[in-house]
């Protein structure tokens, strides 16, 4: 109990004397044959009164705190629950529009496979969005993605959301092998084709690496459930998969970045290409630097945590 609601001695002795001079004024009133109470039986009643009352209305206010703040995560959940479900309606309608101009030869296969893999992903959306309003109806409580959560109801929420995004990753990276495939068919063909199909390589690791870390926060969120590691251990272990994860992407995209800036100088040297032209590339290449030094930051930071 908060202790704004324990009352201090000298309440406790005003309000002794206040019992004591209504005890004597009604003893003196009291009808011949009535059993009299002794006076700190009396007030013993009365602060037991006082402080269960004072419980009673904590009690309440916390239920009532956590009711309306329940109501505001339910609403939240039901209203994504409700976007995402006019979502898949709308791609779902999108995907047999273009599966109809596919098959009349108006439609590239990489379109169309975007389309289909769209309706896929927004199914996903909405799975997942069933999830997270299942888990705030088990706890009252928003979803949680820590590793170390607890279950909700004995129902382990945030490995079903980690198995989601799994599949959410998988759906990107069969669209970039088709790419890959496309681009890879239009080399020597295309002048931009060799830069493409760079990066277009580098988003494909990229997805298998995000599938990779996602795959090992599944096992550290198993293990931890088993009780083999602890809170601690599994949020560093975590933030450490994801800060290396982070610090290789950043080293491909800057070593991605280095080659075409090499390719562009050496257009600029032969004056095809204005040097103004290179500028984007320069501050790509600039933040990608910036985003590696501070993924490797992070790594050292928490090497020494462990």
């Amino acid at each position: 109990m908060p202790k704004t609601y324990e009352p201090d001695s000298r309440f406790v002795e005003r309000l002794e004397w206040q019992l004591a001079s209504e005890y004597r004024r009604l003893d003196r009133m009291k009808p011949a044959g009535k059993i009299a109470i002794p006076r700190r039986l009396a007030m013993a009643g009365v602060m037991v009164g006082i402080l269960m009352t004072g419980v009673a209305a904590i009690k309440a206010a916390d239920y009532i705190k956590d009711s309306w703040r329940k109501k505001i995560e339910m609403a939240r959940a039901e209203t994504e629950v409700a976007l995402n479900k006019a979502r898949l309606e709308y791609v779902r309608e999108l995907a047999a529009e273009t599966e109809k101009r596919f098959s009349d030869g108006l439609v590239q296969e990489e379109e169309y496979m975007a389309v289909t893999l769209g309706v896929e992903k927004a199914g996903l959306d909405l799975d997942r969005s069933v999830l997270n309003l299942d888990e705030v109806k088990a706890s009252g409580a928003p979803p949680r993605h820590e590793l170390y959560a607890p279950l909700a109801d004995g129902r382990d929420f945030v490995s079903e959301r980690l198995r989601i995004e799994v599949k959410y990753v998988e759906a990107d990276l069969k669209l970039l092998t088709t790419r890959w495939k496309r681009v890879k068919d239009l080399a020597g063909i295309a002048v931009d084709s060799g830069n493409e199909l760079d990066w277009v390589q580098t988003e494909m690791d990229a997805r298998k690496a995000t599938i990779a870390e996602i795959m090992k926060r599944l096992d550290l969120r198993e293990r931890f459930l088993a009780g083999v590691i602890m809170a601690q251990e599994v949020d560093i272990m975590d933030r450490m998969a994801t800060a290396e994860k982070n610090r290789n992407q950043a080293q491909a995209k800057v070593d991605l970045l280095k080659g075409q800036m090499e390719r562009l100088q050496a257009l600029e040297a032969q004056g095809m290409i204005s040097p103004s032209e290179s500028g984007p590339l320069r501050h790509a290449l600039d933040a990608a630097q910036a985003e590696l030094k501070l993924a490797s930051i992070e790594v050292e930071i928490l090497e020494k945590a462990r």
